[in-house]
């Protein structure tokens, strides 16, 4: 499968995850399959809260919560377990159409979008600058 991948980074508070779950959201409704990656410096639990909560509602499966070298996938069956060299990695544990990570911001794998809280686009806007990325 030709996945399309496509990271979204910026500074805390810029509204990445606000974003990825209206995304989410939006190619669910238009018959997508959507998975989610979330990279966090934080100690990894297997607790469906946060933005990994908020991923899984707005319809991603699966989600994985990525630290560094190891990660939990959160799946309407359960959890589990992984570790990881690279980020890319992680998509041998996704099989949908459409994979958006939030963070790895110094990894330069897959195609990146930077938000800023200055000035933070549509969903709409999102949606034409992964066209461009994905069809070129």
């Amino acid at each position: 499968m030709n996945q399309r991948i496509a990271a979204f980074t910026g500074f805390s508070g810029s509204g990445k995850t606000t974003l990825i779950v209206a995304l989410i959201g939006r190619l669910v409704a238009d018959g997508r399959t959507v998975a989610a990656i979330k990279h966090t410096h934080h100690p990894l639990n297997e607790e469906n809260r946060g933005d990994t909560a908020r991923f899984r509602a707005a319809g991603a499966e699966p989600v994985i919560l990525a630290g560094d070298g190891g990660g939990v996938v959160f799946t309407s069956g359960g959890t589990n377990r992984i570790t990881y060299g690279s980020p890319v990695d992680l998509l041998r544990h996704l099989d949908t159409e459409v994979v958006l990570v939030e963070g790895f911001k110094s990894f330069s794998g897959w195609p990146n979008v930077e938000i800023t809280s200055e000035r933070r686009p549509s969903v709409e806007e999102v949606l034409a600058i992964l066209d461009r990325i994905w069809t070129s």
